[in-house]
């Protein structure tokens, strides 16, 4: 009875002291906008008609896609390779020794690689910049790669079943 009579007012105590820390934590949390503008802070994005000039003027240049495996697999620019966002500086750290090599990182929108950018950098890498990203080079017409080769990208007609009229009368067999 006398370590319950004890325990109670320790536990309300400690718990009056933590929850002003617990409400402070939840409210430093950044939204999604803001953790976006931290991630593109100071870096500079190449434009499509930079990065065309940039791989014509240096057959050596580095094209990075840092998107995930399978995005990579669905569509990809020509030339790159790919080197998932987490691993990155870890992977070129082992397997790209010139620090001064050209490295052009990009993934769907910029927001990654502006991360990767920043951690290539910071890992010694001295010629390092971010692309626009795949949507940003896609929706420009330039085209792309996969598995079945290289393609551009069409405007998708929107189907649904508000709009959609099948052919019923077409030819058979």
């Amino acid at each position: 009875m006398m370590k319950r009579t004890v325990l109670l007012p320790l536990f309300l105590l400690s718990t009056a002291f933590l929850a002003p820390t617990v409400a402070a934590q939840i409210r430093e949390v950044k939204t999604i906008d803001q953790i976006k503008a931290s991630a593109v802070e100071g870096v500079t994005f190449l434009t499509n008609q930079q990065l065309i000039e940039r791989v014509s003027q240096n057959s050596k240049l580095v094209l990075i896609d840092v998107r995930t495996q399978k995005e990579f697999h669905a569509g990809h620019l020509p030339g790159a390779s790919w080197v998932e966002r987490g691993i990155a500086e870890f992977v070129l750290a082992r397997t790209l020794v010139d620090r001064n090599s050209e490295v052009v990182v990009y993934c769907k929108k910029g927001y990654r690689a502006a991360l990767v950018v920043k951690s290539l950098k910071e890992a010694g890498y001295r010629n390092v910049s971010a692309h626009a990203g795949f949507d940003e080079w896609t929706s420009a017409g330039n085209r792309y790669a996969n598995y079945l080769g290289e393609s551009v990208l069409v405007e998708p007609v929107a189907i649904n079943a508000a709009n959609f009229k099948p052919d019923y009368f077409q030819s058979k067999l």
